[in-house]
């Protein structure tokens, strides 16, 4: 039975944090660590509107930005200022950090609708791994204009949603295989702040450890010519992208297993 609400979901847009491979490898990360009753759950929640795997619906929440209230960043000062308890600048919007604990609970909440419970779902498949993104947990979130081999320009934010993913070349099954296998250990546990504050240093040691912290309507203002990346930046990026997707989907299961598991 399909889901009259989603039909916004079958209208072309373009992907954010991670882009569709990334958040597809988050997704299959996650399903393949789920225990049997969260997955039995999952699978009839996505059958709801005709979906076999979270993969499916893991950019689902970037088609509805204009249809929920939803920011799809917590951002945190990496310059050692405290964040504010709304860590985003729409005070009429969820930043990600809440809207992952709002929707948690409706997901835990057998009385919910399946409707309600599908669309928890959806964001908290998509929002978690957004967290994971460096630029989607830091303020500033990279408007730095880049170029990269000669590339047309694009701001530093663009190139680590989906250039690095890309250019390691691998599609999500495959990509979610390798990271799972890949003998990296990795921190889980930890709130949704938590992951944000992880993402702000991140942001700070390794991108912003080259490119100047800038704004495009204050200071410090951007750069207006862009910087040319070394040609070498995607590959020697790669580790920290592999690393916060793999923490991202075994959160996600985490999270999952424990509000759908018992």
């Amino acid at each position: 039975m399909a889901i009259a609400v989603l039909a916004l979901s079958t209208v072309p847009q373009p992907s954010f944090a991670w882009g569709r491979t990334g958040h597809a490898a988050v997704a299959n990360i996650a399903e393949l660590r789920l225990n049997s009753r969260a997955k039995a759950k999952v699978m009839k929640l996505l059958a709801l509107d005709g979906n076999n795997h979270m993969a499916d619906v893991s950019s689902w929440a970037d088609q509805q930005r204009d249809a929920y209230p939803v920011v799809h960043s917590t951002r945190i000062p990496f310059d050692g200022r405290t964040a504010p308890a709304h860590a985003c600048p729409d005070l009429d919007k969820l930043c990600a950090d809440e809207a992952i604990s709002k929707y948690m609970k409706t997901l835990k909440n057998g009385s919910a609708s399946p409707t309600d419970r599908y669309v928890a779902l959806n964001f908290i498949i998509h929002l978690v791994g957004d967290l994971h993104q460096p630029l989607h947990g830091s303020d500033p979130i990279g408007y730095n204009e880049v170029t990269f081999n000669g590339s047309a320009k694009t701001r530093i934010h663009a190139f680590w949603d989906g250039v690095i993913i890309e250019q390691h070349g691998l599609g999500s099954a495959a990509l979610a295989r390798e990271l799972l296998n890949n003998g990296v250990d990795v921190k889980t546990g930890g709130s949704p702040r938590e992951w944000a504050i992880e993402s702000s240093n991140l942001a700070r040691d390794a991108i912003y450890d080259t490119l100047p912290a800038c704004y495009p309507r204050k200071r410090p203002r951007c750069p207006t010519t862009p910087m040319a990346l070394p040609s070498n930046y995607a590959s020697r990026a790669y580790p920290v992208v592999a690393r916060r997707l793999k923490q991202a989907g075994l959160r996600l299961a985490e999270m999952l297993n424990d509000a759908l598991g018992a």
